[in-house]
């Protein structure tokens, strides 16, 4: 029962200094609702003063968390990262279909930015020699073949400005759930692999800002050259992307299925499969519902 979780909302002082508005809730049903909400609203920071604008949107506890085609994600009180960032891009770099699958490619190598800085600044350490951060195409994030956590990012109109859009990017992380409490066995948390680890409300804040620097100078550089950026993390990928050589099974949204080896990541951030007849089927982040190993 909610009555009985204590909650309280996240500590932010790294986060404001670095973003233009912070909003931080004990608890909401979706921080990702609220920031469509509040774009509705005229409520999102669009000036940077010379920079993109962030906006961030963060809350101890999640009580109606969807992710991806409706399916839900567990939080936890006290012991979760949920944080949406909003910030405000060219139309034309949002709807130009050759670079704008790279948006969420980019919402999760700044979420790797913003852990892995997060670590080094408090010092802590793998407990493993191979401990490292993947991205499972194209929205998780793993550790030792595990998920650790989540990304979504979103296109969002902003009212009465068509030249411009709203990029909502909301970001999950298991900070210090035990194993008997995290929501399944393919599922694991920061503390089950690095330590030691501060406080939860100075990770998150850690974390958080972190993120903020990270998007806005990965996005800014996207901006100014969606091509050439693109080209750059793609070539980034290769050395993050979790799913190179593995063989998945793909469910469509159109109710059909592929089932294959990813053997390449493409110029406009589909994934190439070869099926067991031999052909190749690229893939769009956004006609996958499911994708299993």
């Amino acid at each position: 029962m909610m009555s009985l979780l204590k909650v309280a909302a996240p500590r932010l002082e790294e986060t404001r200094a670095v973003a233009d508005k912070v909003v931080s809730l004990a608890e909401s049903g979706s921080t990702h609702a609220d920031a469509r909400d509040m774009i509705e609203r005229h409520e999102i920071a669009l000036d940077g003063g010379g920079r993109l604008p962030v906006t961030v949107i963060a809350a101890d506890y999640l009580n109606n968390a969807l992710v991806r085609f409706g399916r839900q994600w567990i939080t936890a009180p006290g012991k979760s990262l949920t944080a949406t960032f909003v910030s405000v891009i060219p139309s034309a770099v949002a709807d130009d279909e050759m670079v704008n699958g790279w948006l969420a490619m980019l919402a999760g190598l700044s979420t790797l930015d913003a852990l892995e800085g997060a670590i080094d600044a408090c010092g802590a350490r793998p407990f493993e020699e191979d401990c490292g951060f993947r991205l499972k195409w194209p929205n998780d994030v793993y550790c030792h073949g595990l998920k650790l956590g989540g990304t979504v990012a979103e296109v969002q109109p902003l009212p009465d400005d068509s030249t411009r859009r709203a990029l909502v990017v909301s970001v999950g992380l298991n900070l210090t759930m035990p194993a008997d409490h995290l929501p399944t066995p393919q599922a694991t948390s920061l503390q089950m692999n690095v330590g030691p680890l501060p406080p939860v409300d100075d990770l998150r804040d850690m974390i958080v800002s972190r993120y903020v620097v990270s998007l806005r100078e990965r996005l800014g550089a996207f901006v100014e050259a969606p091509g050439p950026e693109a080209g750059r993390m793609r070539t980034e990928m290769r050395h993050v992307c979790w799913m190179m050589g593995r063989v998945v099974d793909a469910q469509l949204i159109d109710g059909t299925a592929v089932h294959g080896e990813v053997v390449a990541l493409n110029d406009d951030a589909s994934i190439s499969v070869r099926t067991d007849d031999g052909d190749v089927r690229a893939l769009l982040a956004s006609e996958v519902g499911l994708l299993q190993q």
